[in-house]
């Protein structure tokens, strides 16, 4: 098999086709590999991570409700725990390979810092002392697929043919749905031994229904299955107690059955395939370039060639006119879209603003503060991820536009844009603060009902005086006690309006300052998908520019050309071509279990 890999590889790098050479690079490297490689796969929030986790029993992949896988996490034997990061640097030739040793646990927080930073993170590699490792088996955690971004459809799909198995995880409280039937027939084609694993069955009652159902998806689609129905959960709480009826009951003694009887005995026909798949794949786009070469060979009339030359040329200008319409479409979308993020979270703060007057023009700080504070801080989280999703939506439809404006003249895909994750300022900007001497205590109460009281019986003593026989008697104290009450009140309000006042301006700054971090974060968020949209159609554009370069420079050529060179030409191409269909058919012998003789 290596001997074919590098024969096909040799008329790769004769062709100067880099791609196909690095690609069968990478097959090579695989085939010498003996870990038998399954990938775990799945749409979002189906269960993937924790599945991996209870297969080796331990938190290796980041799980949970509010985390999404977003570049895979390969989990293989070591002797001891360690944790890689693997970056790919986008250098001319074969791929290579930047490795970052991190802390198993906190291989998270490294793989969001270095993805925030912009780093070229390809996957995570995690390994553990496990025995149910040892064999080379490997899993390989995945983003999801089918329903989510494309981005990571591709991600995944990218490694599919390089795998010995897939376990296609959905979890057991729906059956199988269109997007996931659809990736299912787009994998086997590539990777043929697939199993389907069934999670979360301890959270429903119904899943025995569920997999009669997704039986007969699998049976209808011509798809061979089989079926594993396990709880996580119930898995990990088996091996921390180490009880084998509860392990037998959560379902995973059989997935691992599978997995290390089947699947070891399927290795060698799956790295077959492999070969075949790739190795096929890449002397079939050869032969149809020597085809092509072939065909450009008949002699033409001088008339002939200058229609040609004269079509690539304006073939030529037609992209430029193009190029520079899709970046100005681009520049103009990004700027609007600057401009409305920032006026769409600014209205939303401003909205929140006016509530928060509308509370603290009846409501006391003092009793009400701990309530409002988290009603504050839910409200702008509500606000920033609203924002940040009609962001995403935004980039969406701004890739649907320049796409168009491409769609002119050139067939043109929409580009894989990944997530928008919405930032979390709240953990920068300071809670807004009660403001200082906020309290009235009760010795400041007393001494204010005493100066309105002391002013009161003065007052209506010295009236009553003569007529009731002295400063102090019952009017004079009675008034002096309803005025030591009024002057008390009049205080007390004096206060909750400062208090009101005071928080008012202390929350505005309080958003304001939120405003500005998402702010930032928004314009740092539009650069990102600023150079992904400029990079995806800047690389089509260059695509198509070398493809009209390369037929142009042929016309030239062939112009210049004599027949007797045309003549020597198209029989090296019949004879390479012969020498490929050779080199196929041996290919083809690999999924038989056996190989010709060199």
């Amino acid at each position: 098999m290596v001997e074919l890999i590098d024969r096909a590889t040799a008329e790769c790098a004769e062709q100067q086709r880099a791609d196909l050479h690095n690609r069968l690079r990478q097959i090579r490297t695989r085939v010498l590999d003996p870990t038998q490689l399954v990938l775990v796969v799945g749409e979002s929030k189906q269960g993937k991570s924790a599945l991996v986790n209870a297969i080796v029993n331990a938190p290796v992949c980041a799980s949970g409700d509010d985390v999404t896988t977003v570049v895979p996490t390969l989990v293989r034997y070591a002797d001891e725990p360690t944790a890689l990061l693997i970056e790919h640097e986008p250098r001319q030739g074969p791929a290579a390979l930047d490795r970052m040793p991190v802390p198993i646990e906190q291989v998270r927080e490294h793989l969001d810092r270095a993805l925030a930073l912009g780093r070229p993170v390809t996957r995570g590699e995690v390994g553990i002392p496990r025995a149910v490792l040892q064999n080379g088996l490997a899993l390989m955690d995945t983003p999801g697929v089918g329903s989510v971004s494309s981005s990571l459809t591709a991600t995944t799909l990218a490694v599919v043919a390089e795998a010995d198995a897939l376990l296609m995880v959905s979890d057991a409280t729906q059956e199988l749905t269109t997007n996931e039937l659809s990736f299912l027939k787009q994998a086997t084609a590539l990777c043929p031994n697939v199993a389907l694993v069934l999670p979360k069955i301890d959270r429903t009652p119904h899943w025995r229904k569920v997999l009669e159902t997704n039986r007969k998806h699998l049976e209808n689609a011509g798809i061979a299955a089989k079926i594993f129905p396990v709880s996580a959960s119930i898995r990990m709480r088996a091996m921390q107690a180490k009880n084998t009826a509860l392990n037998t009951e959560s379902g995973f003694p059989p997935l691992l059955e599978f997995l290390q009887t089947e699947l070891a005995g399927k290795h060698e026909q799956s790295t077959r395939r492999l070969v075949a798949h790739n190795v096929s794949e890449a002397l079939t786009q050869v032969n149809d370039a020597l085809k092509a070469e072939l065909a450009a060979q008949n002699p033409r009339t001088a008339a002939e060639t200058l229609v040609e030359l004269e079509t690539a040329q304006r073939r030529a200008e037609d992209l430029r006119r193009v190029s520079n319409r899709w970046q100005k479409a681009l520049n103009d979308g990004i700027a609007e879209l600057y401009a409305d993020i920032e006026f769409d979270f600014r209205e939303r703060a401003w909205a929140i603003l006016h509530e928060v007057n509308e509370i603290f023009e009846v409501a006391d700080p003092l009793k009400v503060w701990d309530e409002f504070r988290e009603w504050l801080a839910d409200r702008l989280t509500d606000a920033i991820v609203d924002t940040f999703e009609w962001m995403e939506a935004r980039q969406d439809q701004l890739a649907e536009l320049v796409a168009a404006e491409m769609r002119a003249d050139h067939s043109v895909d929409i580009p894989e844009l990944d997530r928008i994750r919405p930032p979390a300022p709240l953990e920068e900007v300071p809670e807004p603060k009660l403001p200082s001497r906020s309290e009235y205590k009760r010795f400041d109460q007393f001494l204010t009902g005493l100066r309105g009281s002391y002013g009161g019986v003065l007052m209506f003593g010295m009236i009553t005086s003569f007529a009731l026989g002295g400063l102090f008697n019952v009017v004079s104290i009675s008034a002096g006690v309803l005025l030591g009450i009024k002057s008390l009140d009049e205080e007390k309000d004096a206060r909750l309006r400062r208090r009101q006042t005071e928080v008012k301006s202390a929350v505005q700054r309080h958003v304001e300052q939120v405003i500005f971090h998402v702010n930032r974060e928004a314009k740092t968020a539009i650069r990102t998908v600023h150079r992904g949209l400029h990079a995806h159609y800047m690389q089509i554009t260059e695509d198509a520019q070398m493809e009209i370069s390369r037929a142009i420079q042929e016309i030239k050529r062939s112009a210049e050309r004599s027949a007797v060179d045309r003549d020597q030409r198209a029989r090296e191409i019949r004879q390479k071509m012969e020498d490929l269909t050779s080199l196929r058919r041996r290919v083809a012998v690999l999924t038989q279990n056996r190989i010709t003789a060199a």
